[in-house]
């Protein structure tokens, strides 16, 4: 026998008790009706707990059985209480289904979820991680057309594990104080960002995010989730009010990751608050104009037109050249040499060079320990 099916044998309601106290005083159901001046069936359906028992039949029955009234009115909360929770636990039970979806392991291991098999418990951690009061109110959300959530993801093949990694950015922007957001301002520190990406010192993840929040920009990194391939989000969040840049680490190289934010800053620097950018997600058809632009400016900031022109009039590149243009541009080795391999200068096997392109991993997710405890 479950927890449920435990509670529904367990289950009495305060009609049980009257009827009981009637056995002990040998009064008979019409007479109790009378006395109440109750109808029989309407009395009958109080015993059968069809009718609760409010203030004024508490009364009528303390006068009727000389039990106090407040006796009647705990008992009644008592009951409903169980019934509240007999009727979340089937509901629980609907929605097993739907959290088998969901990729629960990772989501466990990062502290999204409590470390139990316990079903109920799960369904109910992952409602209020959603903040949806069902799994209907989650697929409007998600998958069909809403208000709250402008893309829908009906057309993915894993729209549970793509909502997971969104939903995660969102709780990781709770965690950071942004400024008003102001435009002219982040414009004026691209230079910053641009050698940030360039010296890479050991807290330039703090720095970038730093610099974002004090433009009023959000920027957060979450890692990459089994069948969710993206790359990067951009949405505007509490009522538009604040941009949210959301970076994976899928591939894990300097520059995807720095083209990626460039071009997910693009997105809150040029396009309206209303959208929402995912980028890796094939499945779901982009704006080819906006996308393009976004694409135009992370690779203008990336490198600029003047200095492709100069690599264009190398034949022949080495690690030697490499860190000198690396140097001289003020670009890190990384970038050029990604941005060269895209352009087929350079050949993905070189492994000499391959290894000036360096990673960026966010694998020690600092989550647990403080995102459960929001829930």
């Amino acid at each position: 026998m479950n927890n449920l099916e435990a509670k529904k044998a367990l289950l009495s309601c305060p009609g049980d008790t009257i009827q009981e106290t009637l056995d002990t005083i040998e009064m008979s159901q019409a007479e109790l009706a009378e006395r109440l001046g109750r109808s029989i069936p309407k009395l009958n359906e109080l015993i059968k707990g069809k009718a609760p028992i409010t203030k004024d039949t508490a009364l009528k029955l303390e006068y009727v059985l000389g039990i106090p009234s407040s006796f009647w009115l705990n008992l009644e909360r008592r009951y409903q209480d169980e019934l509240l929770e007999i009727k979340q636990l089937e509901f629980f039970e609907e929605c097993v289904t739907w959290l088998k979806r969901f990729p629960l392991l990772i989501m466990k291991k990062w502290g999204l979820l409590p470390q139990t098999n316990d079903k109920p418990i799960l369904v109910e951690a992952l409602l209020k991680y959603f903040r949806v009061a069902s799994p209907k109110q989650w697929a409007e959300i998600y998958v069909g057309k809403s208000l709250a959530f402008k893309i829908e993801l009906r057309h993915t093949t894993e729209p549970e594990a793509i909502s997971v990694w969104l939903r995660l950015g969102e709780l990781q922007a709770e965690k950071i104080e942004a400024a008003a957001f102001d435009k002219k301002q982040i414009r004026a520190r691209l230079p910053e960002i641009q050698m940030l990406s360039y010296e890479l010192p050991t807290d330039w993840v703090s720095k970038l995010q730093q610099i974002c929040a004090e433009c009023g920009i959000v920027l957060v990194y979450t890692p990459c989730i089994a069948k969710a391939p993206i790359y990067g989000a951009t949405r505007w969040i509490k009522n538009n009010r604040l941009p949210l840049i959301q970076v994976t680490d899928r591939k894990k190289d300097v520059n995807a990751f720095w083209f990626t934010f460039y071009h997910e800053l693009a997105h809150i620097l040029y396009h309206g608050k209303k959208d929402i950018f995912i980028d890796g997600l094939e499945s779901i058809k982009p704006d080819k104009e906006k996308e393009d632009e976004a694409d135009a400016f992370a690779t203008r900031m990336l490198l600029s037109d003047k200095q492709r022109r100069e690599l264009g009039t190398y034949a022949i590149f080495d690690k030697k050249l490499i860190l000198s243009l690396s140097e001289k541009f003020k670009i890190h080795t990384g970038i050029i040499v990604s941005q060269l391999q895209r352009d087929k200068r350079i050949a993905y096997n070189d492994a000499q060079l391959t290894k000036l392109k360096g990673k960026v991993v966010f694998g020690k997710f600092e989550v647990s320990n403080f995102l459960y405890s929001l829930i």
